[in-house]
């Protein structure tokens, strides 16, 4: 049973694909005009679209920063490191495409301003070669995304013409647009170098300092257009793509798309070196903050040590030279060292000032250096700036994905300036501690300045001056040394960034428009414009064929009905026609064993041929020699006969009604042919339903089976009213019609669901009317079929008179 089931589906789904590809063959000129339409509309698009192009470069970044450490040099041992050697290299990326410096980028190269030429086909942009450059004066208002038309007169003059009606200008003051609502038409001639003042521009136009051939643009129109740097730099923002080649490596790719390959090229270029700059900039910066406090230390310690100098000069020689005593050399020993750790103390205590001042000062600055954690030797205040690092550089990274006012932003903001506040107090705790420690460095000082009161007056006089020199000398032997270190390194420029490759080209072209994916993309959508109408459209699935009929229903197909031209009555196509219904009766004598058989003929919809199915039917069986009564039981619009006019009185509602008593009344002979009887009806008046399963109906219906072979009863259309079940008890065997494109799919489940409606079921059949015809081969040749009497086919009975 299983095998059974299976084995039917597979059958419908084969019917149904045969039936879809039937519809596409169906509509191949509209799948034709549609890849044409497809095909042409890429095509016009490839020609006429701009070619992008990839521009790729690469750098290295040197995840130890050993070349960035500005105190660790590797020609000078022990010096103080100023930033951090290991880096987060997501940081770096979000350094790269920094709002800033790709900003930076833009106005180095002049990408805000970009120069066209054009023909009545198409516009083209240029960089890098063109009749004239563009210089402007950026303290000026500028007139934005409005092409400037340049007609050059001569060598020395051109013409420039603007036409605009709502444009944007700058405010320099302030660095905003605002919109100017009026038309702006401006045509003059100018000369190259000479500066154009305007309320709305200002710049000067000026002839490349390179040789150019000037038939390469003749003929054509020049332009250029002033845009607004802060938009060229988010769209080269949201363009930039930056990636880390692989998770274990530190080498990073650039991409940039464009349409200029020299112009991607330079703003990787420029971008990237502007990169290695800025990490030069800020060690520079770093290593100038310390340079500078050392320097003011060292004026200060130079001043003092000559004048100590000359004092001892001066005492040595005014005096007789003498040798300090052994108490007197060892005080003078403990007091140098006590007065050089004192001196270190105060330089750390004045350094820790200035690093308060240098962060209240700088703190809300968007380019504020944090001084690096390397250089301070408590713990608490390196983690303080450890971790105010950790702040800053997320805070970068979240600005790159998010907006300025964005909450994580807020909180980010309010935790930095937390973590400041912090570092401020600890920096100050660590200045109070050192100011304890200087004071017991003090008090040592002051116990062996007691020694060295007890000792002769020339001698203490002696000791003091040597004291003196020595540590100003000491002083300025470290300021010294510690200088120089950090200019060492601060003269090691080299970059921890290395660009691999110098911006340029991938592939072989452009890689968009893809022509072979654009091509691809309009055939599919060529073939999936079409079945998507035949599909949603177009999607009444008619039944086109027996197969159909035979995969998806389990009711029978008795036979088929093929369609009939009505050229003549005694051709070959009228005599397959008379066939169709041969074989429907012949079926019949199978299918009905009683000897009095009532045939129910309906269908789904109007216009399917119910009726005209019915009369040939009983036309047919009647030539065969069988008693035959045609009933018309559609009470609501009658077809059976042509005009009811003729028997108009005379028809089943009249004697459902009761306006008639006699049934032999109603029953009207067909005048050509014998054994063929039917019932007309009229609209009826009243109970419909009432009328058709009354006991007058059952009672009609019981004298009428006495008396013929087949009653074959037309009944309404099943899909517009139910009135076949109301004569369901009354009906043997039930006919459905189905007629080629004008029936659905649809119509065989509502079929199969009229038939168990029903209180007792019964043999059900299905008539496929209007069938393509059969190609007979049997040698009969169109002779066949074709007797001494006329063969007829109904559309409507005709009725005799009386």
């Amino acid at each position: 049973m299983k095998e059974k089931k299976l084995q039917i589906l597979n059958s419908a789904q084969e019917v149904q694909l045969t039936a879809f590809l039937n519809k596409i063959l169906k509509h191949k000129k509209f799948y034709a005009l549609s890849l044409a339409c497809t095909l042409g509309l890429a095509l016009l698009y490839i020609a006429f679209a701009t070619p992008q192009y990839e521009v790729a470069t690469s750098i290295l970044i040197d995840p130890s920063g050993s070349n960035r450490s500005l105190g660790e040099s590797q020609y000078v041992e022990g010096g103080v490191r100023l930033i951090e050697l290991e880096k987060n290299l997501f940081n770096e990326i979000g350094i790269i495409k920094s709002f800033s410096l790709i900003q930076e980028t833009v106005e180095e190269l002049g990408l805000n301003i970009s120069y066209h030429s054009s023909n009545w086909i198409r516009s083209q942009e240029h960089y890098g070669y063109f009749p004239f450059e563009v210089i402007l004066q950026e303290d000026k208002s500028q007139l934005y995304d409005v092409p400037f038309e340049v007609k050059i007169l001569s060598d020395t003059e051109y013409q420039l013409t603007i036409k605009a009606s709502g444009f944007n200008i700058s405010n320099p003051s302030t660095g905003m647009l605002h919109e100017v609502g009026r038309k702006l038409d401006y045509s003059q001639t100018h000369k190259f170098g000479q500066k154009v003042l305007h309320e709305y521009f200002t710049y000067t136009l000026v002839k490349p300092d390179y040789n150019m051939n000037p038939n390469d643009f003749s003929d054509l129109d020049l332009s250029f257009v002033i845009h607004a740097s802060d938009e060229i730099t988010k769209d080269r923002l949201e363009a930039i793509e930056v990636d880390n080649i692989d998770i274990q490596a530190s080498i990073f790719r650039l991409v940039s798309v464009g349409p200029l390959v020299e112009k991607e090229a330079a703003f990787l270029n420029g971008l990237t070196e502007n990169y290695m700059e800025k990490k030069i900039r800020t060690r520079n910066e770093i290593a100038s903050m310390k340079e500078s406090f050392i320097r003011e230390q060292l004026d200060i310690i130079t001043d003092s040590l000559l004048q100590s100098e000359l004092k001892l000069e001066t005492f040595k020689q005014g005096n007789d030279a003498i040798d300090l005593s052994k108490t007197a050399t060892n005080a003078m020993n403990r007091t140098q060292r006590l007065q050089t750790n004192r001196a270190k103390i105060q330089l750390d205590i004045q350094y820790y000032y200035d690093m308060i001042r240098y962060i209240e000062n700088n703190r809300n600055s968007e380019s504020f250096i944090l001084p690096n954690a390397s250089s301070i030797e408590d713990p608490l205040i390196k983690d303080n700036i450890t971790e105010l690092q950790g702040l800053y550089a997320e805070r970068t990274r979240k600005r790159f994905y998010v907006t300025a006012d964005n909450e994580e932003i807020n909180i980010l903001n309010a935790q930095i300036r937390q973590s400041t506040q912090k570092l401020l107090t600890n920096l100050n705790n660590t200045v109070q501690s050192s100011q304890t420690l200087l004071n017991g460095v003090q008090a040592q000082l002051s116990n062996y300045d007691n020694v060295i009161n007890s000792l002769p007056t020339r001698e203490k006089q002696l000791l003091s001056l040597q004291r003196e020199t020595t540590l100003y000398e000491n002083l300025f032997n470290h300021l010294s040394q510690e200088l120089a270190k950090t200019g060492i390194a601060r003269a090691e420029n080299t970059s921890d960034t290395q660009v691999l490759d110098k911006a340029r080209m991938e592939g072989n072209g452009p890689v968009a428009p893809q022509k072979e994916l654009l091509m691809v993309l309009a055939l599919t959508l060529g073939l999936l414009v079409p079945t998507a109408w035949v599909v949603w459209f177009n999607s009444d699935d008619e039944i086109e064929n027996e197969d159909q009929i035979r995969a998806i229903t389990s009711i029978p197909l008795i036979a088929s009905v093929v369609h009939y031209d009505g050229d003549s009555d005694t051709d070959i196509s009228l005599w397959q026609v008379k066939e169709s219904f041969r074989d429907i009766s012949a079926n019949l004598r199978f299918a009905c064993t009683k000897k009095n058989c009532v045939i129910g003929m309906t269908s789904i919809m109007p216009e399917e041929g119910k009726t005209y199915c019915a009369i040939n039917l009983g036309i047919t069986l009647a030539e065969a020699g069988s008693k035959t009564l045609i009933i018309d039981t559609d009470l609501r619009k009658p077809s059976l006969v042509k005009s009811y006019e003729q028997v108009e009185g005379r028809g089943l509602s009249d004697y459902l009604n009761g306006n008639i008593k006699n049934l032999q009344n109603i029953i009207h002979p067909h005048d050509q042919v014998e054994n063929l009887s039917f019932i007309p009806t009229s609209v009826a008046k009243g109970n419909i339903h009432e009328m058709l399963s009354g006991d007058k109906m059952r009672s009609l219906f019981a004298e009428l089976r006495s008396n013929y072979d087949y009653i074959i009863i037309d009944t309404p259309a099943v899909g517009l009213v139910s009135d076949i079940l109301l004569l369901w008890d009354l009906i043997d065997i039930n006919l459905f019609v189905l007629r080629r494109k004008i029936a659905k799919m649809g119509f065989l489940k509502d079929l199969e669901n009229l038939n168990q409606k029903g209180k007792k079921k019964k043999k059900s059949f299905i008539i496929f009317n209007d069938a393509l015809k059969k190609d007979y081969k049997y040698g009969y040749g169109p002779k066949y079929g074709m007797d001494l009497e006329k063969k007829i086919i109904h559309q409507t009975l005709s009725v005799q008179e009386k």
